[in-house]
């Protein structure tokens, strides 16, 4: 069942959509993902360029990748009502062709109202050097 859109997003929703969302990538759940990401995300490069392909997203989705650890780091978060920007060092170590690699990354994220039940989806993500 869909709710109305939320007016404003809050900091502990913000923490338990992306505690959801981490869970969601580590036990390989698409739906879960598919139902928290919006169907308009768009990714930043470092330089603020815009990436059109995902290739860990497809080979995640492929069963290619896998997400075996994720932590986020003190997150930042700046609230400006329906929109909300968030940002934190990650470690997340990976499983991809037999091989494990771990990163460590700089993540900033935007969150958006939505109509969903979860009343906000990811809209962007921009990777950084951590």
């Amino acid at each position: 069942m869909e709710r109305d859109i939320v007016d404003d997003l809050h900091a502990p929703q913000l923490a338990a959509l992306e505690q959801r969302l981490g869970q969601a990538l580590r036990a390989g759940d698409h739906a879960a993902v598919t139902a928290l990401v919006s169907p308009a995300l768009f990714v930043m490069d470092g330089n603020g360029g815009r990436v059109l392909d995902l290739p860990w997203l497809g080979d995640w989705l492929d069963g290619r990748l896998q997400v075996l650890d994720l932590q986020w780091g003190t997150v930042e978060t700046l609230l400006c009502g329906r929109l909300a920007l968030l940002s934190s060092d990650i470690s997340v170590s990976v499983r991809r062709q037999g091989f494990e690699y771990p990163l460590t990354l700089r993540l900033l994220r935007v969150w958006t109202c939505s109509s969903g039940a979860d009343g906000a989806q990811l809209l962007s993500m921009a990777v950084l050097a951590a």
